[in-house]
């Protein structure tokens, strides 16, 4: 049996990067299972992987966040990840840190700053996406939505290296 016992006494950001890791390695496990088993791939565990992809990915900003600054007010950000990836160039300016963060939006570069607070106004986080089948009240989400396993675990190998380099900087600069 395994209990919570284990990272009790681990700090808030150690925490946040073990459940990071965990929903990472589901992701992946369940995206390579698709990857194999054509009756698996369907849209909804496709929505499942990208959950776990999009949650681990906030957990682990929120950890990298408090490890810089502890007292960051990540939980007011909830699962905004832009807001967090702002938050986490805000902390990381050394170009050390860059990294090809999944689940951010790009916006155009001939938008101005109005129309771009338009569209992140009408944007679902992709924590609640693909959490649910529909929005509020039975709603159809907007957009075209799709999802390929075998690219995907590309994307989710680059996390996974990403994480392990970002970490190994964050324990090298705590020295």
């Amino acid at each position: 049996m395994v209990t919570y016992e284990e990272i009790r006494q681990l700090p808030v950001p150690e925490k946040l990067f073990s459940y990071a890791d965990s929903y990472l390695t589901a992701a992946t496990t369940f995206c390579r299972q698709m990857a194999m088993d054509n009756n698996s791939c369907t849209w909804s565990n496709g929505a499942v992987v990208l959950m776990l992809s999009a949650h681990s990915v906030e957990l682990f900003l929120k950890a990298a966040i408090l490890q810089r600054n502890p007292t960051a007010d990540v939980w007011a950000r909830k699962h905004n990840l832009e807001n967090l990836v702002s938050d986490f160039y805000s902390c990381f300016v050394d170009p050390a840190f860059e990294w090809d963060i999944p689940f951010k939006t790009e916006y155009p570069l001939d938008l101005d700053e109005a129309e771009i607070s338009a569209l992140k106004a009408g944007k679902t986080q992709p924590s609640i996406l693909y959490r649910y089948p529909v929005g509020k009240e039975g709603t159809e989400w907007q957009g075209a939505y799709g999802f390929e396993p075998n690219s995907f675990l590309l994307l989710l190998d680059g996390v996974k290296t990403d994480f392990a380099r970002i970490r190994s900087l964050l324990a090298a600069s705590a020295r």
